[in-house]
């Protein structure tokens, strides 16, 4: 078939296609116009319905009214709720009544539920109705109307208290002349059904369709019916909440008019497309003529190519064929140079693709042989050199860059996980630190390789000199802290690292760490995983605009048998999936916590269960820390004797009265019967306080904070008991402790200014008086130590 004759089956083709899909859609559309103003009418008319019906609930409503207030009704019913024979011998008025009103249903209830007396049907009575919700609304002193099914048909029920010792309900039936009432135009008619029975027939013709075809409403949307089209539309009733719940409305419209503009639009419809047919295929036939001609000049041209004639090609052409005729002009010019040069080419590529892949292993070589060493160099800075017989520790480390130096298998990445043990204020601390340096492979490493060294170098100076292990561990962390940033300082922002450093007191399990933009420590307690901090403090080490001065020591109390999981954001940033070209990563940080529970705590069950997800994308470091794992057993606790509490209620109960001694002195009877008590010791010690016994105060305070350490709002109290004793270095100490954990405290930061005053430092008390006055600007207290200050100054000029 040539390829006219395929240009032209392709054009006819596409425009029968295009044909057939504008009548389908031109078919539906029509369909559509027809079918929404035909449902739309026959859902006015289903309003209608709901129209009529409020309006026949409004007019029972006034007649009720009407009954129950007249006076000679209202007393034979009231005589009637106690004595039936009453109701019984005035069926004849009540007759009236309903004659009167048009009334169908008329009954009275008593207290519960049960029909007292029928005046349509007299003789029925006794039946119990306690479970209608239109009865119930009643029993409870409501009004409530309905749509039912009853003995007289589908009837509209109206039920109301009465007199607060029964209830009254009356109805009418709704039948087919109140269906006839509802459509005002000859062409809609309208049935009722309830579950597939005809209750109400609004006109003849579609009760004749019922009576002689009644499959024609059930099946079809649109019928013929003697020569004439209709079309059905089935509503579902929704009235009120007590109605019959399978009510609906059988619309059926008559079609003859639209039927016939329909006919009309579809002949229109089919002479348009036939003109318009013709027009596109005359058109595509000229214009294919055009481009058979050219396309059969670069057809010759191609089939002999050794012969064609350069001017014989449609080269001038601004089209896609000319464009071809000229890249095939000169593809045949390229193709004989080729073929005069091949073997010379070819034997030159080949030299110059080994010279290049020589090349490629020698810095192949060297670059391993480069990784090599600097994993070589990090070796023995990271891992586990603590040992403890309260902490446990376990560490995984995946580094995302793996390779072969001359047969050796290593990895290098920016992760670094050291742990060790330090010795401070005589208490055993275990330090520990997880890292994530900025970069890929080689930048990352030589960032993890500087924070290594720094790290072990600060770790030995603790644990040879005795000056840097007076320290207490708040003020050894962010000198650590410190250092390390100023290190990475010195790169001027091209190095920065996150990481979480910190230490546990071994006997206590009380955790001081620092977060400098690093993922969030989760706590593992009783299978439950949750996060330990909710914000970030600090920006990433080796932050320029950062001074370090904003160190904030995290405190928190670990329990017997907690477990800490410490990790880099390669815990997170796992590859879901990988379709299309688009990488999906996990970008909810919640997620980790489930694979926590998921692996029970344990690194390598979170691990294999973080791979169950999707793969790792980064480097991939855990560190696992556990206070008291295999002795975390229920504890007994022991029956604290009878002295201590009777004590201890007296105690409390002088101290409310502001009888201090006797509450210091009870609280010592309770001490002496549990002498390592918190409780008591806290309290003896601020009790101390305030009878300015500073030197007992100071004797509990301690024995207090070697058990608690954690308690920041406490290193209040023990460093103003030494600030009265004059030991100002010590008041110093515990006073910086607290605010290295809270540096907004206000009340320690009037004590530290008033400490630094007496150790003769202006310098330091004039950064914590500035610090004060923007917190808290016209303060009293702080202008009273401005003022002591500017003498002091002033008397050493």
């Amino acid at each position: 078939m040539s390829i006219r004759y395929k240009f032209l089956l392709i054009l006819s083709v596409s425009q029968i296609l295009l044909v057939i899909a504008l009548t389908t859609s031109f078919a539906y559309l029509l369909q559509s116009v027809k079918n929404i103003p035909q449902t739309q009418r026959a859902e006015d008319l289903s309003r209608n319905f709901q129209r009529e019906l409020e309006f026949k609930e409004e007019k029972l409503r006034l007649l009720l009214e009407e009954i129950t207030f007249n006076p000679v009704t209202r007393n034979i019913l009231e005589r009637g709720l106690s004595d039936r024979n009453v109701l019984v011998g005035q069926v004849g008025y009540f007759k009236k009544i309903m004659e009167r009103y048009g009334l169908s249903i008329f009954e009275i209830g008593d207290g519960n539920g049960k029909v007292h007396f029928r005046a349509h049907r007299p003789k029925d009575f006794g039946d119990n109705k306690a479970n209608q919700p239109i009865i119930q609304k009643a029993m409870k002193g409501e009004w409530a109307a309905s749509l039912e099914e009853g003995h007289s048909g589908l009837g509209f029920r109206l039920a109301a208290p009465f007199v607060g010792k029964g209830t009254i309900l009356i109805g009418q039936v709704v039948d087919d002349q109140f269906t006839k009432t509802i459509s005002k135009d000859n062409r809609i008619h309208l049935a009722i059904f309830q579950g597939g029975k005809v209750k109400t027939i609004g006109s003849d013709t579609i009760r004749s369709v019922i009576k002689e075809r009644p499959g024609l409403l059930e099946n079809n949307q649109r019928f013929h019916f003697k020569d004439k089209p209709y079309y059905i539309v089935k509503i579902p009733y929704t009235g009120k909440a007590n109605t019959l719940k399978d009510l609906e409305f059988n619309v059926m419209i008559d079609e003859n008019e639209v039927e016939s503009k329909t006919l009309k639009i579809w002949s229109f419809f089919t002479i348009a497309s036939f003109v318009l047919f013709g027009i596109i295929f005359l058109i595509s036939f000229l214009f294919s003529r055009d481009m058979v001609e050219a396309i059969k000049l670069l057809t010759s041209a191609m089939n002999d190519i050794e012969n064609w004639k350069p001017g014989s090609l449609p080269t001038n052409r601004k089209d896609e064929i000319g464009q071809m005729g000229r890249v095939f002009v000169e593809m045949k010019e390229e193709l004989s140079v080729h073929q005069n040069h091949l073997e010379d080419m070819v034997v030159q590529r080949t030299s110059e693709l080994n010279a290049s892949l020589a090349e490629v292993q020698t810095l192949k070589e060297k670059q391993d042989g480069d990784y090599f060493l600097t994993s070589l160099l990090i070796k023995p800075l990271r891992g586990s050199f603590s040992k403890s017989e309260t902490v446990s520790i376990s560490i995984l480390e995946r580094q995302m860059k793996d390779f072969t130096f001359r047969n050796r298998k290593s990895e290098i990445g920016g992760d670094l996980t050291v742990t060790d043990s330090i010795q401070l204020v005589g208490k055993k601390y275990t330090v520990f630190l997880n890292a994530d340096a900025m970069g890929k492979s080689i930048q990352g490493a030589g960032g993890a390789l500087v924070m290594g060294t720094v790290f072990k170098s600060i770790l030995t100076r603790t644990q040879k000199l005795r000056y840097l292990q007076d320290r207490h561990p708040e003020r050894w962390l962010k000198e650590c802290f410190q250092e390390i940033h100023n290190v990475f300082i010195s790169f001027d922002g091209h190095m920065l690292l996150s990481a979480v450093m910190g230490l546990v007191d071994e006997e206590t399990g009380t955790l001081y760490y620092i977060n400098a933009e690093h993922p969030w420590i989760v706590l593992y307690r009783d299978g439950v995983a949750n996060f330990l901090e909710k914000a970030h403090s600090l920006r990433k080490i080796g932050f320029t605009e950062m001074s370090g001065d904003e160190v904030v020591i995290q405190v928190f109390p670990m329990k017997p048998g907690d477990v800490l999981i410490i990790g880099s954001d390669g815990r997170d940033d796992i590859l879901m999936s990988h379709e299309n070209n688009v990488r999906v990563i996990n970008d909810d940080e919640t997620e980790f916590l489930k694979r926590v529970r998921e692996g029970m705590g344990e690194l390598e069950g979170i691990y294999k269960s973080i791979l169950t997800q999707g793969e790792l994308t980064d480097d991939f470091s855990l560190l696992r820390i556990s206070f008291l794992e295999e002795k975390a057993e229920p504890t007994v606790v022991a029956t604290k004797q009878k002295n201590y509490y009777q004590k201890l209620g007296e105690g409390i109960q002088s101290y409310r009265d502001g009888d201090w001694e006797n509450a210091i002195i009870s609280l010592e009877l309770a001490l002496e019967s549990e002498s390592e008590d918190p409780y008591c010791l806290r309290e003896l010690s601020k009790l101390y306080i305030k009878s300015k016994r500073y030197e007992d105060a100071i004797q509990h305070a301690e024995r207090y904070l070697k058990a608690n350490p954690g308690d920041t709002d406490f290193l209040f109290y023990i460093a103003f008991a030494y600030k009265q004793r004059r030991s100002f270095e010590l008041a110093c100490d515990f006073a910086e402790r607290l605010r290295l954990r809270d540096p907004k405290n206000f009340k320690n930061l009037l004590l530290l200014t008033e400490i630094l005053m007496h150790m003769n430092q202006p310098g330091k008390a004039e950064t914590l008086l500035d610090a004060m006055e923007q917190m808290v600007p016209d303060n009293s207290k702080v202008q009273k130590l401005r003022n002591f200050w500017k003498k002091m100054v002033a008397a050493k000029v």
